[in-house]
């Protein structure tokens, strides 16, 4: 049986928050160049609020860090002992916040979706059924919902395990899990 094309070939992918955090972090060049190229094209570009939550997670996670282990001369596991009860004072966090609002602002065509009910029933079934964390699950339940073809992600295990949820579920191929550097070659056999 020959693929269901998609009713109109409007691009949707979705944004691990991996992806968002190298970007924004600019500390990964290839995540840096991918967003920059997503300015350019006419596609609908989605991630979760609760990406954006682990954005400000892995921020202040960096900061306290840097606080502690460059100001403080304080050692690595005496920050992992601590980091659950950060003392950011409040420039360090509107520091984050400015980082936050400049990276969003510049790239304003990324949307940020809400959880309804049926993406947590699809989370749910997700996780029970699987290995992936629940955080995975909800990236995958949320593409899913937003009828993306692509979630884009560097989880190597996210991607092999991602598809093979999307397999067994007869989404394969409508939706697929890829790394950056394939997503011109998935979008080619998804679109076709």
């Amino acid at each position: 049986m020959p693929k269901e094309k998609r009713k109109n070939n409007e691009v949707r992918i979705y944004l691990d928050t991996c992806i968002l955090q190298g970007a924004l972090s600019r500390r990964n060049d290839e995540d840096v160049v991918f967003v920059n190229e997503l300015k350019k094209k006419n596609w609908k570009v989605y991630t979760s609020t609760h990406s954006l939550m682990e954005l400000y997670e892995i921020a202040k996670d960096r900061s306290f860090l840097f606080n502690l282990v460059y100001r403080r001369w304080v050692d690595v596991n005496t920050f992992l002992r601590l980091r659950t009860r950060k003392n950011l004072n409040q420039n360090d966090l509107d520091l984050i916040v400015k980082d936050f609002d400049n990276f969003f602002q510049t790239n304003d065509f990324i949307e940020f979706m809400d959880i309804t009910a049926d993406v947590w029933d699809d989370i749910k079934d997700i996780v029970e059924k699987s290995n992936l964390h629940s955080s995975d699950a909800m990236h995958l339940a949320l593409a899913r919902a937003l009828e993306c073809c692509i979630l884009i992600t560097h989880d190597e295990f996210f991607i092999k395990e991602g598809n093979k949820i999307l397999k067994e579920t007869e989404t394969y191929d409508r939706l697929r899990v890829c790394d950056i550097g394939k997503v011109e070659e998935t979008l080619k056999e998804i679109l076709l």
